[in-house]
């Protein structure tokens, strides 16, 4: 614990920091902080007893609670779901000078924190890095190398924890508002993950058919764009039902493309058909252009 509230993180010390949930993310920030900062002390809770046992073969946790712990930290960090998070903020404040999350939805915990305000010392933000996996198995220090990580405007705390961003490697962006957060949010991440999903269940109502053992003819673009079917559906239930608007919305894009699609080959029209082909390889390439 830093022995003065007042200083700014970087300017207090060694620090003391308190992990809710202990999954790939919040494993990976705790080794990636860790790493970056060797002075930082670690505690977790997860409620998971064998993601526990996971976490702790890391060895970067000192101790590792099921319940939140009646301590003081100078940073906590919300890596759980949204609807979980929502939900803890207003205990988790109390016990931490300052506390960030890291959900991919961001209009409802924000809303929460400024109901209990938090406005000066919560931190909304959002990396942009995962696997298909929602264990600490695959937790690594390097898994935010390279990745945005999303902070938002008129949020002071978030000033006071980019230099914990940039030390393990993140590429810290800022968004003006929750809103501009998820509607981007909806058309990079979550619409997206479903589109992969609704490939493979089209794909396996062809496999329902006799006959059509069709898994060993499978290549790379199947693989590539099937991939996000593999991840578990907990996290995501409560992800896509808090950003539903938008997420519906941009899956309205992606059906009307579809249609487009549909519509150029019902009526073998070649010129639209080579029109849309095109038109996405020049958004593809306008895509590239802009990445950093």
């Amino acid at each position: 614990m830093s022995k003065n509230r007042n200083l700014p993180l970087h300017a207090a010390g060694p620090q003391s920091i308190l992990v809710i949930g202990c999954g790939l993310i919040g494993t990976s920030l705790a080794l990636a902080l860790k790493q970056a900062f060797p002075n930082f002390s670690f505690d977790g809770v997860e409620l998971d007893s064998h993601h526990r046992d996971i976490a702790r073969q890391h060895g970067v946790f000192d101790h590792l609670y099921e319940t939140l712990p009646a301590k003081f930290y100078d940073l906590a960090i919300l890596s759980v779901p949204i609807d979980v998070a929502c939900t803890l903020l207003g205990k988790v404040g109390p016990l931490a000078r300052l506390v960030m999350d890291v959900c991919s939805v961001k209009v409802p915990i924000c809303d929460v924190a400024t109901n209990l305000g938090y406005g000066t010392s919560f931190a909304p933000t959002h990396p942009m890095a995962g696997l298909a996996t929602e264990g600490p198995e695959q937790a690594h220090a390097d898994l935010f190398v390279d990745r945005a990580w999303l902070c938002m405007d008129g949020w002071p705390a978030c000033q006071e924890i980019t230099f914990l961003l940039e030390r393990i490697g993140a590429r810290v962006e800022y968004l003006p508002t929750p809103v501009d957060h998820d509607e981007a949010m909806a058309a990079v991440s979550h619409a997206i993950h479903l589109v992969s999903l609704s490939a493979m269940l089209a794909y396996g109502k062809t496999q329902a058919e006799p006959d059509r053992a069709w898994a060993p003819l499978t290549g790379p673009g199947f693989r590539d764009i099937t991939r996000l079917s593999a991840s578990p559906s907990g996290f995501w239930v409560s992800t896509l039902l808090a950003n539903a608007p938008f997420v519906t919305r941009q899956l309205e894009r992606v059906i009307a493309e579809l249609q487009s699609f549909q519509s150029a080959l019902s009526t073998n029209d070649g010129e639209r058909l080579k029109e849309r082909l095109e038109t996405a390889r020049l958004m593809n390439e306008e895509w590239r252009k802009n990445l950093r």
